[in-house]
């Protein structure tokens, strides 16, 4: 479900359910919810929860019972295209994890470009449990390679407290604040310029995989490209004037 609470701010929450279970369908819907927040101008940041106690109990068991390597190509097709259109949303995306975020969920939250969880939230990858493998290579974005190793192979969830404790860049809040601190961060960031923050994304997202020097020339050619747009005169001159007021002051 996507909603507008503020405006330039899309809230969209994970919705299935009790446990927020994603099946094909579903990942398609996310798919085709970010794809479109994309092109939507109206909107510069997107905060992605789950309704209710859960934010995502991972992939519906129902389809790994009857998976074969036919199907399971479809399926995993799917979840792709869903995980992926969270990754390349042309505006940031911001997790506020509301509870258990396991298997997909945890591969939609390692996407998000900030994370802010609740004190209630737990992080796991089931797969092993449950006969399957995959979500290591995106939880790698998160923790350093043991830390993700003993996730993955003994698959027990881990609390939010111990998630950042291994090296993972989140927010740990009271459950009472989680949205409102997220929608916090949210104001923050929808009060810059549309096109910069897509030209951020877009140049983030180039650069992460390249070498240092590689992903460095990338940057400055995203650099070269705002510096051309009004929104970059009118910030840099607003930087300026604020500096100017605090030196008369």
């Amino acid at each position: 479900m996507v909603t507008e609470p503020e405006p330039g701010i899309a809230l969209v929450e994970l919705a299935r359910g009790k446990v927020n279970a994603i099946d094909t369908q579903m990942y398609r819907e996310i798919a085709t919810v970010f794809e479109a927040l994309s092109d939507n101008q109206d909107v510069r940041v997107v905060v992605l929860t789950g309704r209710g106690r859960i934010f995502c109990a991972g992939n519906d068991l129902g389809s790994f019972r009857v998976m074969d390597a036919t199907s399971g190509e479809v399926e995993m097709r799917e979840v792709r295209r869903s995980i992926f259109a969270v990754l390349d949303c042309s505006l940031p995306v911001i997790g506020a994890i509301n509870g258990p975020c396991l298997g997909s969920g945890f591969g939609l939250t390692s996407v998000c470009d900030l994370v802010v969880a609740s004190e209630r939230a737990t992080f796991g990858l089931p797969e092993m449990g449950v006969g399957v493998l995959g979500g290591g290579r995106f939880t790698a974005r998160m923790l350093p390679q043991q830390a993700m190793r003993r996730m993955f192979f003994t698959a027990e969830a881990v609390d939010a407290e111990t998630l950042r404790a291994w090296g993972a860049p989140i927010e740990v809040v009271d459950h009472d604040v989680l949205l409102d601190t997220a929608m916090t961060r949210a104001r923050t960031i929808a009060a810059k310029s549309r096109y910069a923050l897509t030209l951020a994304k877009q140049s983030l997202n180039g650069c992460e995989s390249m070498d240092l020097k590689r992903g460095y020339e990338l940057e400055q050619s995203y650099t070269l490209r705002l510096s051309e747009h009004p929104d970059s005169k009118i910030a840099v001159e607003a930087r300026i004037a604020e500096m100017a007021g605090g030196t008369k002051s």
